[in-house]
């Protein structure tokens, strides 16, 4: 499978997906400061959180794409997200809407 990059566009969810780090209520049961870890390691990376439930490994994977609490609370800090949004660049997919847990 291939990452969020994929036909000369950056692919992110249209709508944070059911189970997404970004919902409060710590939906995926993370440990204390691991989502600001995640956060903090991408960003550093100028990377992107791939959405868990678009990774390989999720049962029935939907095709690959940038978490949408991610983007809304870091794209700005990103240099490609950035970028890809100032150019055009960015497709925004369906929410899976399976739970994965």
């Amino acid at each position: 499978m291939t990452g969020p990059y994929r036909g000369g566009q950056i692919h992110v969810l249209a709508e944070r997906c059911s189970t997404c780090v970004f919902r409060p209520g710590n939906l995926m049961s993370l440990s204390p400061g691991r989502l600001a870890d995640l956060a903090r390691e991408n960003i550093a990376a100028d990377s992107a959180l791939q959405c868990h439930q678009t990774l390989e490994y999720a049962t029935d994977p939907a095709p690959p794409a940038v978490c949408r609490g991610f983007y809304d609370s870091h794209a700005e800090r990103v240099r490609p997200l950035w970028l890809a949004r100032m150019m055009g660049l960015v497709t925004f997919d369906p929410a899976p809407r399976k739970v994965d847990q």
